[in-house]
């Protein structure tokens, strides 16, 4: 086993190619004082992947692709193989830096459809039981963030076994009968550097549903947001226990009032008749779309006129760029695809220029947002849903053709026990319904099924007899992505979320990945080790297997003990 430490690369990033290699990384960073953290596609907020920021390098914000400078951060795109452990019976050994899907973010230029893992198990007749709504991530990440897809009934847990690193440098297998197996399946990164993850996959399914853009309440409502329901229309926890996978899009400005319920159920595996779910289609409709919204959230959600114009010209660069892309993916005449392009520019040109003026005039793209947003999110007319029957791995993954670049956002993701669901929506109503426009913001709130899990720190974690054994409603609150602002300081947007639920004694717990607060260090830490059984078993077995806090960053700690 080689003990020679590698070299970083230009983008400051160290990358292993073995397993031999991390340890020597770890063994390095343990002799020399160092921090050591492994990253994935960075969906999820950077000072959460990274060592510590150095001079608010980077920012804490998703999809930031430059690590702090001095301390060692590692990518995987050396480690990416998958082998078939078992594929008679579906097992599979799999190293971190594999993709689930495609992603189109990919700084490394390695990730493929055809060599993510999602297709490759596809193409052995395999499958996982459930997927987030994009498949951009590393299948370390998503695991390690305890990340889940929208349902009650199934959940991530394929994975049955993870090769580990601590931060003593020993590597060791931990399998479903080792006693402290579920602490890894959500361990953030601080139990140590998972170098491989046994997979047992399920056979391979298509899924079929539909998507309805109604009114929040009536008859034409798929769900009772607000009530308990009744024999023509289930209340939300019954809608969301008994359809297999299910979103809920929410936007609750007053005057746009409306809901997206997008639902699916498992059916045969096919390959004929596929009609694929795209919330946006790969041309120039679907990208000009999104670029007219993006357009829109960045003028409702800064001030400056200054910073209002650069984030167009950024937007319109963006555009332009994916246009140009799906238009080399797409058939027709090289001259057709060119006049399109033209047409796209001109659009850009028009655009940058009309926003541009609009916007020393934001305030009144924030008075007529409701009066914008049906133009994008006009309500179904009878018999005109969308019907969709796909293979599950490019369909259920519901948001894989929106751009990161043009409507990226950040949100904070809240768990709460899914008996609480009328309540919780309730609460919110109310809040939006007194607060206005600074409750409701200029963004959808997403609401999902969530379900319950051994994790010990898992938003899910059920020990079976407690408020979260029957799973969970989970609300994605959104921020704009280019929105001016801190979401998650001190009395900045996220914290009403939360301070609702707690003023009404509603338990809930957050994702890791995401955006949790940003204040009050000690008694939201206090906080999460009272909803969490799990927590002090947790942080005893973190001390144990990184003595020397090479994982622990600041970060870490000032979320998990209150103090840096």
């Amino acid at each position: 086993m080689t003990s020679t430490v590698i070299e970083p690369g230009a983008d400051g990033l160290y990358h292993p190619a073995t397993e031999a290699e991390v340890i020597a990384l770890v063994a390095f960073a343990r002799a020399n004082g160092k921090q050591l953290r492994a990253r994935g596609s960075t969906h999820s907020v950077a000072w959460s992947i990274y060592t510590d920021p150095v001079a608010g390098t980077p920012p804490n914000r998703t999809l930031e692709q430059t690590p702090p400078p001095r301390e060692i951060n590692i990518a995987f795109d050396k480690m990416r193989a998958l082998h078939w452990a078992d594929e008679a019976n579906g097992v599979i050994e799999v190293e971190p830096g594999i993709n689930l899907g495609w992603d189109p973010q990919d700084p490394f230029g390695v990730s493929t459809l055809e060599n993510s893992l999602l297709h490759q198990i596809f193409e052995r007749g395999w499958a996982v039981d459930t997927l987030g709504g994009i498949t951009h991530q590393t299948l370390a990440g998503f695991t390690a963030t305890g990340s889940a897809g929208g349902s009650t009934r199934y959940g991530w847990t394929n994975a049955i076994a993870f090769r580990v690193v601590d931060g003593m440098g020993n590597a060791e297998w931990i399998d479903q009968s080792h006693p402290q197996f579920d602490a890894f399946g959500t361990s953030m990164g601080l139990l140590g550097v998972v170098t491989k993850i046994r997979m047992q996959l399920i056979p391979i399914y298509n899924i079929e549903g539909t998507e309805v853009t109604t009114p929040i309440t009536g008859a034409d409502a798929p769900v009772d947001l607000f009530g308990p329901g009744s024999a023509s229309q289930p209340g939300l926890r019954q809608y969301l226990e008994e359809t297999p996978y299910t979103r809920i899009v929410w936007w609750p400005q007053h005057g746009a009032e409306r809901i997206q319920t997008w639902k699916a159920k498992r059916v045969p595996a096919s390959n004929e008749n596929l009609v694929p779910y795209q919330q946006f289609t790969p041309d120039f409709g679907g990208q000009t779309l999104q670029f007219l919204g993006a357009l829109i959230f960045v003028s409702v959600g800064n001030t400056s006129p200054v910073r209002i114009i650069k984030l167009i010209w950024q937007k319109v660069g963006i555009y332009l760029e994916n246009l140009g892309f799906v238009l080399s993916q797409g058939s027709g005449s090289g001259l057709s695809r060119f006049l399109t392009f033209l047409l796209g520019c001109v659009v850009g040109i028009i655009a940058l220029a009309i926003g541009s003026v609009l916007a020393f005039f934001n305030g009144l793209m924030r008075n007529i947002f409701a009066r914008l947003l049906p133009v994008f999110q006009p309500m179904t007319k009878p018999g005109e849903e969308t019907k969709f029957s796909d293979w599950y791995w490019r369909s259920l993954c519901m948001d894989n053709t929106v751009s990161d670049g043009l409507l990226g956002t950040e949100f904070t993701e809240i768990w709460v026990p899914i008996q609480h669901a009328e309540t919780v929506m309730n609460l919110y109503q109310k809040m939006f319904e007194d607060g206005g426009d600074a409750a409701t913001g200029y963004f959808s709130t997403e609401v999902y099924g969530g379900p319950p899990s051994k994790g010990w720190m898992h938003p899910g974690y059920t020990d079976g007899s407690d408020a979260y054994k029957d799973g969970t409603v989970r609300l994605d609150v959104y921020w704009y992505r280019d929105n001016k602002g801190i979401p998650n300081a001190d009395e900045a947007f996220f914290e009403q979320y939360w301070k609702v639920l707690r003023d009404n004694g509603i338990p809930f717990r957050l994702h890791w990945g995401k955006f949790v607060p940003r204040f009050d260090f000690a008694e939201w830490a206090a906080y999460y080790q009272a909803n969490l059984p799990r927590f002090d078993d947790f942080m005893t077995l973190r001390a144990a297997r990184d003595p020397d806090g090479i994982f622990f960053t600041e970060y870490w700690r000032l979320r998990l003990t209150g103090s840096a």
